[in-house]
């Protein structure tokens, strides 16, 4: 068949190339930037492991209690005096710090010249001390003849750069050459650089032991310090002032916090505008990326980008490996489980880089799983429409048109090989139809039955019901195939009353004119079958097979037995319930079967019954139960009753004649309510 033919091919090769070059234009394209970036800035705040410890350092900021405590005391506002932060290096200076990397920028001369001399000599003569710069701009502090003019001082880097080099996201992640961080170590790690890996934001620094100090302190430690060198040294040699602070006393604040430890000074108070958008917080200092940096150049740290070549090779395997799956396995079920569990595996495989030091970027591998996924969705879409379109030229020569629509928007409900599945079968026979024949003429004998079979199959129709066959003026009917119907049993009974009920309305049309009046008798069971084609390369017809359908047939013919109209299987009939009303018949052997069952007779709905209905049926199912279980004169009484309700029913009178006889003679003890019957 062309549809096998369609799934047996499976993903075709042809489109690996389009899907390749989508990946690729993914990758350089506006979007796959900003994901990576999230994905960096998540890595960075929950890392899988914690980064090697960095060599003893500390924070000292220029925080609120900072400009709080200067203003009270010397009337500063910010930017301060240079000699507030001439006295802030003089206090680290003697608090002990082994190295202080300054993050605030002296470009401009102050209006007092005297000023930025001090601080450039106080600078120059504490070698700890190296200033910020950026690539185009030096400290203004350290003009290039005062650098000539003291070259000892300036015989290692005493400057570092400091500008930032944000994303497109205006977030810093990487360091750059010759920075700050990198004047803080010997010589040979001016050239590093690289991404970023995050210790954290301050909080999780003073977690991890760091110290994060006031600068406060310092500065008030250190003015009167700076006062008494610089009247020692009025001219402010930076030697004098070496000498002159050499001789100073040691200070001790917060416990040593400074002491022996690298110093990053910077600024975090709101008024200093230097907080910066980093990955592990909203807004940090942005001396805290200065420090991150020097700690990743101390214990070689930092976070190297798998090559862009790397990252498109490994998208093209992801694709590869999902082709051949598509290939194999036809359809989406696999293809998008295959594909999810891909685009799934690739955040910890990129965690797992990210904490062995190599940024993976994933939104590619993720893009190249899921344009895969689309892709064979678009290609599974245009085979079903295919489908679709057999299967509808296949079924409309034998199946009804409804049911052809139904299979053409869900294929998958009919399996073409057969299958077993719970259902409902419904066998209906007309009743007086040779009176009719005998009556009318051909063109309106034709006319009754077209109308008969017309309006029973729409009717059976519209409660779910698969129209199998006509087998003259009789109609089979399944209820829950081709497409399964929960409740298969309820919406046949609901089909059988229907059809009584039109039966009705053929008489008022052509009865008077035949002199005659048609009944239809209905057989109904429940149970497994087997559903699937049966015929030849030239005809087909999809039908039910199986016990239950045959005994459905059976219940149909047993109606002239007991002169009723719809005669249930007992499995029907438990699974309506008490939602339909119906009455125990008997225990049926068919003909052909060893095993008897109890058939039912359908009444009608519980809610329209009459109340003499109601009667008839209470004494009616007491007069069965009792009969059953052999209280002969106990069911005699009840089926009288019965019989009061509804006269001469012809059920009732005879289980009454029955148990009366039994009542007088007693059948064997092996007796059970039986009725056999012979034919079809």
């Amino acid at each position: 068949m062309a549809i096998a033919s369609h799934q047996a091919g499976g993903f075709r090769w042809r489109w690996l190339i389009p899907v390749l070059l989508a990946v690729a234009a993914f990758h350089f394209s506006p979007f796959a930037g900003p994901l990576d970036r999230a994905w960096f800035d998540f890595a960075s705040r929950h890392p899988l492991r914690a980064p090697p410890a960095p060599p003893p350092s500390a924070l000292v900021l220029v925080d609120d209690l900072t400009l709080a405590r200067l203003s009270a005391s010397h009337g500063q506002r910010w930017p301060f005096d240079r000699a507030m932060f001439a006295a802030l290096l003089v206090g680290l200076d003697r608090a002990g710090a082994e190295r202080v990397l300054v993050d605030f920028t002296f470009f401009e001369e102050s209006q007092a010249a005297e000023q930025d001399l001090l601080l450039g000599a106080v600078a120059a003569a504490i070698p700890s001390v190296v200033l910020a710069r950026t690539e185009a701009r030096l400290p203004v502090v350290w003009p290039e003849e005062f650098r000539k003019t003291h070259p000892e001082f300036f015989s290692r880097p005493r400057m570092g750069r400091v500008e930032l080099q944000p994303d497109e996201d205006s977030v810093s992640r990487r360091a750059l050459t010759h920075s700050l961080a990198a004047a803080a170590l010997p010589p040979g790690n001016e050239n590093k650089s690289g991404l970023v890996r995050w210790y954290g934001g301050l909080d999780q620094l003073k977690a991890q032991g760091v110290p994060v100090l006031s600068a406060g302190p310092y500065i008030a430690e250190g003015l009167p310090i700076l006062d008494r060198i610089s009247r020692e040294v009025p001219d402010f040699s930076p030697q004098a002032l070496a000498r002159a602070l050499a001789k100073e006393p040691s200070i001790d604040l917060k416990a040593n916090a400074v002491r022996g430890r690298t110093v990053f000074v910077g600024a975090n108070a709101a008024g200093t505008f230097d907080l910066k958008p980093l990955p592990v917080g909203r807004l940090e200092p942005g001396v805290l990326l200065h420090w991150t940096a020097w700690a990743n150049l101390s214990t070689n740290g930092f976070i190297s980008t798998v090559p862009a070549s790397v990252t498109l090779l490994l998208s093209s395997l992801v694709v590869g490996a999902l082709a051949i799956v598509a290939r194999r396995k036809p359809g989406l079920t696999t293809a998008g489980l295959v594909a999810t569990g891909l685009a799934i595996l690739v955040l910890p495989c990129a965690y797992g880089a990210f904490a062995l030091g190599w940024s993976l970027p994933p939104a590619t591998l993720i893009a190249a799983a899921l344009i895969m996924l689309g892709c064979v969705a678009v290609e599974n879409f245009w085979l079903e429409r295919l489908r679709k379109q057999e299967i509808q030229a296949m079924f409309g020569a034998y199946v009804d048109p409804v049911v052809v629509a139904n299979l053409v928007r869900n294929p998958e409900a009919l399996r073409l090989g057969g299958e077993r599945r719970q259902a409902s079968v419904f066998f209906s026979d007309l009743v007086g139809f040779t009176d009719f024949s005998e009556k009318l003429s051909p063109e309106d004998l034709l006319a009754l039955v077209n109308a008969y079979l017309e309006e029973t199959s729409e009717c059976l129709i519209d409660y779910g019901a698969y129209i199998d066959k006509y087998i003259g003026d009789a109609v089979m009917a399944v209820f829950g195939a081709p497409q399964p119907l929960k409740d298969h049993a309820l919406a046949a009974c609901e089909g059988a009353l229907a059809t009584l009920k039109l039966v009705e309305g053929i008489n008022t049309r052509f009865g008077g004119a035949a002199g005659a009046t048609l009944r239809v008798r209905i057989g109904i069971n429940s149970g497994e079958m087997i559903m699937g084609n049966l015929g030849s390369t030239r005809k087909k017809n999809y039908t039910v097979l199986g016990d239950a359908v045959n005994l459905a047939s059976r219940l149909e013919g047993a109606n002239k037995e007991f002169g009723t109209s719809i005669m249930l299987g007992d499995s029907t009939a438990r699974l309506v319930g008490d939602r339909m009303a119906t009455r125990p018949l008997t225990r049926l052997r068919v003909k052909g079967k060893l095993q008897a069952i109890e058939v039912h007779e359908l009444i009608g709905r519980p809610a329209e019954l009459s109340e003499t209905q109601r009667q008839f049926l209470s004494a009616y199912r007491d007069g069965y139960a009792r009969y059953a279980a052999r209280d002969f004169a106990a069911a005699s009484e009840a089926f009288t009753r019965a019989l009061a309700a509804q006269p001469h029913d012809q059920v009732t009178e005879a289980h009454l004649k029955r148990a009366t006889d039994y009542a007088q003679h007693p059948p064997p003890a092996d007796w059970e309510p039986i009725l056999k019957l012979d034919t079809k």
